[in-house]
């Protein structure tokens, strides 16, 4: 009942927030009083439709929608499955209101229906307001990129390999000069704890959740191309809060507990124009730190910053990491267009850990096909393999496989 009165109050809004004019497009208001050449205050409600389909060849990814490191586990027997949702539909809604000193004042809400373990529930994914050089709220982290996203991917955590989080930040962004290609970026970054902090479960190891005293500090620098292409480098601090508790006697030892992690991603998005007219793209990022798992989007949750120590220190070890992806995207026609999109992972300094494992590598090779029916509505097959190994101290290691293919239908309105 909740989620329909929500959903309601959306539509709603979107109809009655300004009921002077409607515009061209069919979901847009505007307001007949102008400011600086443009109306005072302009809505509009957009969203997309998303059939997800998928079918499991190999591996015990069953009723997962992404292909989520931490879900194929390595001694478990395959599972084919098959499956579809329309979970990762969205509803957008984006205000702007123009002020008296010449700026803008934008607001964007963002939900889906992607709940948790598999449900249709309605879930915030994005809400944010925007002055100048400011934005406050939920919105991707400083420590990727909003433009870093492989055009057409169907699996929607995306490469293993990538680091994008959604964050509630004080985000603070300007260029050296004005009309510059160079901008520099500085945010206060938070995620709730719903997603984090998974080694801190079993408090056999004397390893408690803590709240966090201080917010995720994020440095960028960024340079933009005339046709949109960029390059960028940021730089992540962090600190880590944990209680340890005494194993015989259950009491916290320490109250509040610390580790240092950090980190920096190296990020290219470039476009190519053909005779054509038509436009490829070229990503890539590499990223490489200590305790920063949960900033990779298809990691969130997996409890990859670290694990309690087994020898019932009541101590964190953090594991360290280094990642990457490239991908390809490819116009062959308006309408015909392919993408590549190999991507890994590497955790290690696990020895010790309640992990069991010193090391882990995860090698991912996604491969797309995508066909746009009309302007609004495209369709796209989508294979993807990953290949899982965990390595131990004693010299031993474990492997697995996974393989499934994704297709979709999706219709933005």
């Amino acid at each position: 009942m909740k989620q329909h009165k929500l959903l309601l109050l959306v539509f709603f809004c979107s109809f009655i927030l300004l009921s002077n004019s409607l515009t061209a497009q069919l979901m847009e208001v505007a307001s007949k009083d102008s400011l600086n050449g443009k109306p005072k205050v302009k809505s509009r409600l957009t969203g997309r439709l998303k059939l997800n389909g998928i079918y499991d060849v190999k591996g015990n990814l069953s009723q997962n929608s992404a292909l989520l490191i931490g879900k194929n586990e390595v001694s478990v027997p395959d599972t084919p499955a098959f499956n579809m949702d329309m979970r990762q539909s969205q509803l957008r809604f984006v205000s702007t209101i123009q002020l008296n000193n010449s700026k803008e004042l934008t607001s964007f809400l963002e939900a889906d229906f992607d709940g948790p373990n598999n449900t249709s529930q309605f879930r915030l994914r994005h809400a944010w307001i925007k002055y100048d050089h400011w934005l406050i709220g939920q919105s991707w982290s400083n420590f990727g990129d909003a433009l870093l996203w492989p055009a057409s991917l169907i699996d929607w955590d995306g490469p293993t390999g990538m680091v994008l989080s959604r964050r509630i930040q004080i985000h603070y962004n300007a260029r050296f000069k004005e009309n510059g290609h160079t901008s520099f970026e500085l945010s206060a970054e938070y995620m709730e704890p719903r997603r984090l902090y998974d080694y801190t479960l079993n408090q056999d190891y004397g390893v408690d959740y803590a709240p966090s005293r201080a917010p995720d500090a994020v440095a960028g620098i960024k340079y933009t191309f005339d046709n949109g292409g960029f390059v960028k480098l940021a730089g992540l601090y962090r600190s880590i809060a944990y209680n340890s508790k005494n194993i015989a006697t259950g009491e916290t030892q320490f109250d509040f507990a610390s580790r240092n992690a950090g980190g920096i991603t190296a990020i290219t998005s470039l476009f190519f124009t053909k005779k054509s007219g038509l436009v490829n793209n070229l990503q890539a990022q590499w990223s490489l730190g200590k305790g920063i798992g949960d900033y990779f989007l298809a990691l969130g949750g997996s409890g990859l910053d670290g694990f309690a120590r087994s020898d019932f220190s009541g101590k964190l070890n953090l594991l360290s990491a280094h990642a990457g992806l490239v991908s390809y995207q490819r116009y062959w026609n308006s309408k015909f267009h392919t993408m590549v999109v190999p991507s890994y992972n590497h955790f290690y300094d696990g020895e010790g850990s309640q992990s069991g494992w010193d090391q882990m590598t995860n090698y991912q090779f996604t491969f797309n096909a995508s066909y746009d029916l009309f302007n609004s509505i495209t369709i796209g097959l989508e294979p993807q393999i990953r290949y899982e190994e965990l390595k131990y101290a004693n010299g031993s290691s474990q492997k697995a496989n996974a393989m499934r293919i994704n297709f979709a239908m999706l219709y933005n309105f």
